[in-house]
């Protein structure tokens, strides 16, 4: 197992371009610039393949297991695998590697105490391509030159270095794609409502993300902004289950005509772009974990590591790709997502790549209940006593939606009431008598009060 190293070879050659290649004509002499360029051109085409159709992220291997040694104290441990840069390099690490965490925090506490400190540091396992001058030949030159002068590396081989760092690299196109998503999965899908326009959904995405927007157009964005896509959709914004795959190939659209663009990093190929802030050298790498780590000030201005509690291994903001064979089997075979498929469309939600049932709740009366926002489908049998629901306040959960469905017959019914100063629908409750009937209801905030409206009702 060898261990993380701090030393990097780097070449001192500039890079070519990347979008150029020899052209070719009879009786023209090559030399070391033209076979260079050549190979820069076929290099990048692949990267630039691998990077925009594909992605960035781990693809295999790479496991962290977080360990102690008795000796030397708390010991992080990479096992081999292969990553893709953002870049689009592909990076192998071959063989397990490890680092001390006490070692490394005693040598960098000269960066630590120039910063506020608490009991705990996060670092950061950080993978990066690089590649290795080897096999050196003798060479042809001037005379009277030093001994490392006669000799210059014939090969360049792919390697890696990994690397605890202070400071995460930048990813902003994985937390753009994870956000992004994550905002489109809150749209409400049903049988039961009709498709806000097209163009209101499209004009919704865009000021979500309206920070990305310049205004006016044509001045470019200075610094990065913090957030993608700002808050949840509009209460307003509901598809009906028939317009899913429209409305659905209307916004990935959108988002690789206009969103993606914003979101990349990119300093090399086609279009490339990037903020001044950035560091050229960070598309090269990729974050494969965040490390809390408990420390203590040995001596004035000298840290280490505490004995307890533990470091602590979050992975969650890695970013990995998954192969096409993968997605494919899991395409094929189907997906409930922890649901039952032959559930009525009209009480499910749609998510991407399947049908996720609508949390239910079966309320028997006599019951007063206050509604959280988990519980989607409220079932009301009042066939003893009534029931009542109380609704959490609207401006806190704004999108929030109710399916509330009386089955009983007889004279007892169901009756919603609102928090608050809340309304729905202009009354301070809402009911129901008859049996099988349904009501459906939002949040939503009207001049900066919180409101329920009714959207569906039968």
């Amino acid at each position: 197992m060898s261990c993380f190293s701090a030393t990097v070879t780097t070449g001192n050659v500039a890079e070519p371009n990347p979008t150029k290649h020899v052209n070719y004509n009879l009786g023209m002499v090559l030399g070391v610039a033209d076979f260079t360029q050549e190979h820069a051109y076929l290099s990048g085409r692949d990267q630039w393949m691998v990077r925009d159709l594909i992605g960035y992220g781990t693809v295999r291997g790479l496991k962290i297991d977080s360990e102690v040694d008795v000796t030397k104290g708390p010991r992080i441990a990479v096992e081999p695998g292969v990553a893709v840069s953002p870049k689009g390099q592909m990076i192998c690490v071959p063989a397990a590697q490890c680092a001390y965490l006490k070692d490394w925090i005693e040598e960098h506490s000269n960066e630590l105490s120039s910063s506020p400190l608490s009991d705990v540091v996060q670092l950061y396992i950080v993978l990066c391509y690089r590649d290795c001058p080897t096999d050196n030949v003798p060479i042809a030159g001037e005379p009277c030159r030093s001994e490392d002068q006669l000799v210059a590396a014939s090969r360049l081989t792919d390697d890696f270095s990994l690397e605890l760092r202070l400071k995460p690299p930048v990813q902003r196109e994985e937390n753009a794609v994870r956000d992004f998503i994550a905002w489109l999965k809150q749209i409400y899908v049903s049988d039961a409502v009709v498709s806000t326009p097209l163009e209101d959904f499209l004009d919704a995405i865009r000021t979500a993300a309206a920070q990305w927007y310049p205004s006016p157009p044509d001045v470019p964005i200075s610094s990065p902004p913090d957030d993608f896509m700002s808050g949840s959709p509009p209460g307003f914004i509901r598809i009906n289950s028939s317009d899913v795959c429209e409305y659905m190939r209307a916004a990935f659209r959108l988002w690789v005509t206009e969103l993606r663009p914003k979101w990349i990093a990119r300093w090399h190929g086609c279009a490339a772009t990037h903020f001044d802030t950035e560091d050229q050298a960070e598309e090269d790498c990729v974050m494969l974990a965040e490390l809390t780590v408990p420390i203590i000030e040995a001596s004035p201005g000298t840290w280490t590591v505490a004995d307890s509690p533990a470091v602590i291994v979050d992975e969650s903001r890695r970013p990995f790709v998954i192969h096409l064979r993968m997605l494919q089997e899991w395409l094929m075979c189907g997906c409930s997502c922890g649901g039952n498929p032959s559930s009525p469309p009209a009480f499910q939600e749609m998510g991407f790549g399947g049908f996720a049932n609508l949390a239910i709740t079966n309320v028997v009366g006599p019951a007063k209940i206050a509604l959280i926002p988990s519980q989607h489908l409220i079932v009301c049998d009042s066939t003893v006593a009534a029931v009542t629901l109380d609704l959490p306040p609207a401006d806190e959960n704004v999108g929030c939606v109710f399916i509330i469905k009386h089955i009983s017959p007889g004279p007892h019914g169901v009756r919603i009431t609102a928090d608050g100063s809340d309304l729905i629908d202009g009354k301070a409750s809402a009911a129901m008598t008859a049996q099988y009937k349904f009501v459906e209801i939002v949040a939503n905030i009207v001049g900066g009060a919180g409101v329920w409206h009714i959207i569906g009702r039968n």
